[in-house]
């Protein structure tokens, strides 16, 4: 599998493995030239630059706080910058569960939110994540019917890019509970 810049298009790995072809598949990623050209940025134009990409992406910082996104995030969300700026994830995304007591990141419903562990895996580990499932508690919002989310990270600097590939709501099957 090849790996290719998100931003550039350069080749991130290089083709150095007799393995790898033009033909392979490939993930993207973001160059070491991109990401500190990302990271120059103050929020406002980092926002306008971030706009070039289609779909949700946001930059969240190593505590969890979303320090900016891209207007299709804020589209998204229903929100201006400033409500969510400087949010932890599950204030901006509203998870049911920020609001209980120690708020977003410490009940014990945190434990398994698939965008917090893949946040957090990619910030500590460069990993990144490609297309996880990930079902955030919108029951509020949504009724009975379930969000799922499809998110890919990519590790920037101490930052984190998290883009929301696909955005789809799932039918409650008759007679039975969401898990």
């Amino acid at each position: 599998m090849r790996r290719v810049c998100a931003w550039c298009q350069k080749d991130i790995d290089g083709i150095d493995s007799p393995s790898e072809t033009d033909a392979d598949p490939i993930s993207h990623g973001i160059c070491n030239d991109c990401a500190r050209y990302v990271l120059s940025f103050n929020a406002k134009s980092l926002q306008n630059y971030l706009n070039r990409f289609s779909g949700p992406v946001f930059l969240v910082g190593p505590e969890g706080r979303i320090i900016t996104a891209n207007t299709q995030a804020f589209s998204a969300l229903g929100k201006k910058p400033e409500e969510i700026e400087g949010q932890l994830g599950g204030d901006a995304f509203e998870c049911q569960y920020a609001k209980l007591p120690g708020g977003c990141g410490q009940t014990v419903h945190c434990k398994t939110c698939t965008i917090r562990l893949t946040v957090t895996d990619t910030l500590q580990s460069g990993r990144s994540h490609i297309r996880v499932a990930a079902y955030p508690d919108l029951h509020h919002v949504t009724r009975e019917n379930r969000i799922r989310f499809l998110i890919s990270t990519e590790r920037v600097g101490n930052a984190v890019l998290l883009r929301i590939d696909e955005i789809s709501e799932e039918k409650k099957p008759s007679g039975k509970s969401l898990p």
